[in-house]
């Protein structure tokens, strides 16, 4: 049971925004396009939809359990055993998250910026840096979440300018190649919205009634959607079909293809903004693994689990290595792992509870 209210209807806009958009953006636009090839901005509107919907299911769960957020849910529909084991499965299933995060944030950050830099070092500071942040309070992230939303605005104004280069038949014929791309689309654009399922976790610590929530998860998930859309549409307009195929972070060459007389690498100014996008994702990962962990072992000391997570998330970036490799987990990641943590469990929480008529104690 959560007494605490830490965090305001506003603030938690911008938790879940930041818990989605990360490190995937960079390479979004070419992922849909391998799938859905022109039509890959349609894919983008359906997991809108689709997350959408998983919001008004997750809302009709914590209706049933106000005062709860996942981990306590968990346990009070299958038992402390039974329940425990799912809240360190959740832990581990973030614990990969954060690691795939820091890999694919060193190998991008060492191909665009800092090719001689050790992995390592990178690594160690931004560890360091989203430890310093998570060991505070959820009221403390979500403060840091509202003032780093700034970089999101130079996303849209840089991406924004390719547009005087854009050519509309890129993406003409619409539907040209059929419904099934289209669909399949959809699985590269889930795993960037991934983090929509932490609603369930931050719920019990907002200031705000249910419906406040809900709306609130709404608006982050209309803007994400809007958000990734405009950069797909960009990024569309601007490189041809066949371009397209060659270039794997998108929005990083679309962002070097300018120069300006003030700037004259943008590119690196981008990838600098980028950085504390990957920042607050990875502290969103980092902070759910640990409140499961001290869940799990009874202990209301988030921060000594807080320093173990981040070890572990360092240490499994340190053994991963090269695109291929990154490819490979992050196939696993996003074809087994979201939808069954991100979708698929807490969609049989709320069928549990409703075929068992469980509610939280009072209810």
């Amino acid at each position: 049971m959560i007494g605490k209210k830490e965090i305001t209807q506003f603030q938690l806009i911008f938790l879940l925004i930041h818990s989605q958009v990360g490190v995937g953006v960079v390479s979004l636009p070419f992922d849909v396009f391998m799938k859905a090839k022109g039509d890959s901005w349609i894919s983008i509107l359906l997991t809108g939809v689709i997350i959408q919907i998983a919001i008004l299911l997750f809302g009709a769960l914590m209706m049933r359990f106000p005062s709860s957020h996942l981990y306590g849910i968990a346990q009070s529909l299958f038992g402390k055993v039974i329940g425990k084991m799912i809240v360190i499965l959740y832990s581990i299933y973030f614990i990969y998250f954060g690691s795939l995060v820091l890999e694919k944030f060193s190998y991008i950050l060492k191909a665009w910026m800092m090719p001689l830099t050790p992995k390592w070092l990178l690594l160690v500071l931004m560890v360091v840096t989203a430890v310093y942040i998570v060991k505070g309070n959820l009221q403390l992230i979500a403060r840091f979440f509202v003032i780093a939303s700034v970089v999101l605005i130079g996303f849209i104004g840089f991406a924004a300018y390719a547009l005087k280069d854009a050519n509309l038949t890129f993406i003409l014929p619409v539907g040209a190649n059929g419904v099934l791309p289209v669909i399949q689309g959809i699985n590269p654009s889930l795993y960037a919205f991934q983090g929509f399922e932490l609603l369930l976790i931050f719920h019990p610590f907002v200031q705000s009634d249910k419906k406040g929530v809900l709306k609130a998860a709404t608006i982050a998930n209309i803007f994400v959607t809007l958000f990734y859309l405009f950069l797909v549409l960009t990024c569309l307009l601007f490189f041809s079909p066949e371009e397209f195929k060659l270039v794997p972070e998108p929005v990083l060459y679309l962002i070097k293809a300018f120069t300006f007389r003030i700037i004259e690498r943008p590119d690196l100014l981008f990838t600098s903004m980028w950085i504390v996008l990957v920042a607050t994702t990875f502290m969103s990962a980092l902070y759910i693994s640990s409140l499961g962990l001290s869940v799990a072992m009874n202990s209301n000391k988030i921060k000594k689990f807080v320093i173990l997570t981040a070890s572990i998330c360092f240490g499994l970036a340190m053994f991963f290595h090269g695109k291929y490799e990154i490819a490979s987990i992050s196939r696993i990641y996003n074809n087994f792992l979201v939808f069954t943590f991100a979708l698929g469990l807490p969609i049989l929480f709320l069928l549990v509870s409703i075929i068992f008529n469980k509610k939280e104690r009072g209810e």
